[in-house]
């Protein structure tokens, strides 16, 4: 079932994996590929300013308006065709069946907080940090595991800053007729080589 909805849970992938061994493997694997092998795009949000913010103003407030902001957003990623894999910790973690609708709804999720956090106290402003990529994964229906999600978790996390809009060089292949973009810079993630573009939605 190579869609968004997942082959089967995180629980019975790990029970067939406390059974694989070198006489099943290739006949597992081959299995596990088949029906929850996946091309998709995943999208990693990561707040920005949560160090900072947590110890300026306790983790508490800073949870409060996060919880409130990842409310409405996660509507916004609905309404894109897109799932929330994850919303743990100051994260969120979602995924598309292809790139146009993922920088689409990133580029929704970020005017939509500008335009909340205007006029707002700094404390009370909220501000994401996206990185996108679109690869191979393994989708089950409650998580996602394989290098599509490690990157795309990479690039958003730790290259992306406050208000960018990151993707992956595969990714501006597949839309750059649609949306700008500008050449950002050349990363290592995982030990793999990637161009960086910067999506242009101001």
């Amino acid at each position: 079932m190579k869609d968004l909805k997942g082959c089967m849970n995180t629980e019975r992938f790990f029970a067939l994996m406390r059974g694989r061994n070198a006489r099943n493997a290739a006949a597992l694997d081959a299995r596990i590929n088949r029906s929850c092998g996946a091309e998709l795009t995943v999208v990693s949000c990561d707040s920005a300013g949560f160090s900072r913010k947590t110890q300026e103003h306790g983790i508490i407030e800073f949870m409060d308006n996060m919880v409130k902001c990842h409310i409405a957003l996660e509507k916004i990623v609905a309404r894109h065709g897109g799932v929330t894999l994850s919303n743990k910790a100051d994260n969120l973690l979602l995924i598309f069946g292809g790139p146009v609708k993922a920088v689409a709804c990133s580029i929704e999720l970020h005017r939509w907080l500008k335009k909340r956090n205007k006029g707002l106290p700094e404390r009370k402003q909220y501000n994401i940090c996206v990185g996108v990529h679109h690869g191979g994964l393994l989708r089950f229906t409650d998580d996602a595991y394989g290098p599509a999600v490690n990157v795309a978790f990479k690039l958003g996390e730790d290259i992306a800053g406050k208000d960018d809009l990151l993707v992956t060089g595969q990714v501006n292949e597949l839309i750059k007729k649609k949306f700008r973009t500008d050449y950002s810079k050349h990363v290592t993630l995982g030990g793999a080589p990637f161009d960086v573009y910067k999506v242009k939605y101001r």
